[in-house]
């Protein structure tokens, strides 16, 4: 079984325009969730980042060079197609589809998703529920899958499998450690989510379930 984490990254944000190259304590934002999805996978997998074709998102490759960190570009208008390029380029079985602005996604939800995957029958096993904190999303998608969904003319990569759970196969997973705080939101999404998690870092440093409990708590 070979697998890809393939981490979807732009700079063309509405609401905070270039937030994955932000600087967020001691890394930039993409960084953050490179590390976590490296020591998530403890070496089953290669990291590479997912990267829109639109002119600004160069300054997301030159930061891959520059970090040694793969990368591969696809279409910035249909996600589905840059994560089946991502999966395709090594001729990977399972994908494990990662958000670039996340960065406290907690390596052990990555491990515990991914082994989940391995372990049951499912064609896709997400811990995307309405009972986890917002910022600790991973997919676990077989490869096959995504080249049905580009088949049938979609272009996401996990909308059609998280609303017609029964025809894709769909596994749906949380864990009681992260459900306690499922209020918690430590996604990059506005300039607010983005000033509250360096007020996070400053308190409690930069753990995922220390950083997750502390937003909770606050707000």
């Amino acid at each position: 079984m070979t697998i890809v984490v393939s981490i979807q990254a732009r700079l063309g944000s509405t609401r905070l325009p270039g937030k994955v190259l932000l600087s967020l304590g001691e890394k930039r934002v993409l960084e953050w969730v490179i590390e976590r999805s490296v020591n998530g996978c403890i070496d089953r997998a290669e990291v590479v980042v997912a990267v829109g074709d639109a002119p600004e998102n160069e300054a997301i490759r030159e930061f891959c060079k520059r970090k040694d960190q793969p990368h591969a570009t696809g279409p910035e208008s249909d996600l589905l197609r840059r994560h089946l390029s991502v999966a395709r380029s090594d001729e990977y079985e399972t994908l494990v589809r990662i958000t670039a602005d996340c960065p406290f996604v907690p390596p052990s939800e990555i491990e515990r998703t991914l082994q989940q995957h391995l372990e049951n029958d499912g064609r896709y096993t997400t811990n995307h529920t309405e009972n986890m904190p917002i910022g600790t999303a991973v997919d676990v998608i077989d490869v096959d899958v995504l080249a049905e969904l580009a088949q049938q003319g979609h272009s996401h990569p996990v909308k059609p499998l998280r609303e017609d759970p029964g025809d894709w196969g769909t596994v749906r997973t949380d864990d009681e450690q992260w459900t306690q705080f499922s209020g918690a939101h430590t996604a990059v999404d506005t300039p607010e989510d983005y000033w509250t998690l360096i007020d996070a870092i400053e308190a409690v440093g930069t753990d995922p379930l220390a950083v997750t409990k502390w937003v909770h708590e606050e707000h």
